[in-house]
């Protein structure tokens, strides 16, 4: 494995718009690259928005019954990446794409199923694995994780020293990919001081699209 390989871990709720605009970067830069890994970690933006959320848990919920936003996507991710870190990519770049441009519904069991089933994904070892306990409890651990690190949105990435970045961003071009990650881990690695950046409101975002 090359030393100098930059691991970071990406706290991500697939229902967030800026996770999409993220995750062609970051993964471009994973796959073209010799330099970035990441580890994807689950965060659930409904239990921070959650009125209750110190005592409910929406992991603990009956998900027979209860109508998750973002469980199940994140238990077909888990599903997938446990067949291989491509397939993963694939089913994140296609799930969505089909929430955030196509604007499908994408929060139930049967529409991960028949997403998966599209791809070539719906295994043995996909079926085990999306309706596992243990799936499950990694999203909850993930998320409570998330928590104690202070995440409160998604995408945040975090860098190897522990310092954390919530970040809104459009897809940079691929010419300007790399220097954009070093130039963000500039400011975050090993920096403590600042809490906010932030432009000015508008002229961003109306520069770019969704």
């Amino acid at each position: 494995m090359n030393e100098r390989k930059e691991k970071i871990k990406v706290f991500f709720d697939y229902t967030c718009p800026w996770v999409r605009q993220a995750n062609y970067w970051l993964i471009d830069l994973e796959r073209e690259t010799d330099f970035l890994e990441i580890e994807w970690k689950p965060f659930l933006l409904e239990q921070v928005n959650a009125e209750n959320k110190d005592s409910w848990k929406a992991w603990d919920q009956d998900l027979n019954t209860y109508t998750s936003r973002g469980i199940w996507p994140h238990l077909g991710g888990i599903a997938a990446r446990s067949i291989s870190k491509e397939a993963g990519y694939q089913y994140m770049h296609k799930l969505l794409e089909l929430k955030h441009v196509e604007h499908k519904d994408v929060k139930s069991r049967e529409f991960i199923y028949k997403l998966s089933e599209e791809l070539g994904l719906f295994t043995s070892k996909f079926q085990e694995e999306i309706n596992s306990d243990a799936s499950l409890k990694i999203i909850a651990d993930s998320h409570e994780e998330g928590e104690l690190k202070g995440v409160f949105g998604t995408p945040t990435i975090e860098f190897s020293d522990g310092n954390t970045v919530f970040l809104k961003t459009f897809t940079p071009p691929k010419s300007d990919s790399k220097k954009f990650f070093e130039s963000l881990k500039n400011i975050v690695f090993n920096n403590t001081y600042f809490g906010e950046l932030k432009k000015p409101q508008p002229p961003w975002p109306k520069q770019h699209s969704l």
